[in-house]
């Protein structure tokens, strides 16, 4: 398996960050369109983490 590039990796954790923004804003009762933005933030940063897999 060949190692992520610092641009899947930067992506990864932006995704992650993403959720978790995502999760807490619904905890905390915050905005739906907020917790939309950062979920579609999410699936973007996955794609882009999928799609510039090397070779």
């Amino acid at each position: 398996m060949a190692r992520p590039s610092p641009l899947q990796v930067r992506n990864l954790v932006v995704a992650v960050l993403a959720a978790l923004i995502a999760v807490w804003n619904v905890t905390r009762g915050g905005p739906w369109y907020l917790t939309a933005i950062f979920g579609l933030g999410c699936v973007l940063a996955l794609g882009s983490a999928a799609l510039n897999r090397p070779g």
